[in-house]
């Protein structure tokens, strides 16, 4: 699996992968796995995969002067209401 984004939560891409496991290995349905991306909080439906194995392959930041606005956007996108 190769995930790319402009940002992560904690634990995210292990979230991923053991999500997708659990559809691979057809212990859920793929419409579960699609109604995750739109839930309004984490799911604890399935566990994480283990950190074991995943590789952290590398890390693209926009251009130094892009830095803050990106910072702001991805900020901006949840408050604290939700995270909690």
């Amino acid at each position: 699996m190769h995930v790319s984004a402009d940002a992560f939560c904690w634990s995210m891409v292990r979230s991923l992968v053991g999500a997708l496991l659990a559809v691979g290995e057809h212990r859920r349905d793929a419409r579960w796995c699609a109604a995750l991306l739109n839930a309004p909080r984490r799911s604890s439906d399935f566990a994480a995969a283990p950190a074991r194995g995943l590789t952290l392959v590398g890390v693209d930041y926009p251009p130094d002067g892009e830095l803050v606005a990106r910072n702001l956007v991805t900020r901006d996108l949840r408050t604290p209401e939700e995270i909690g």
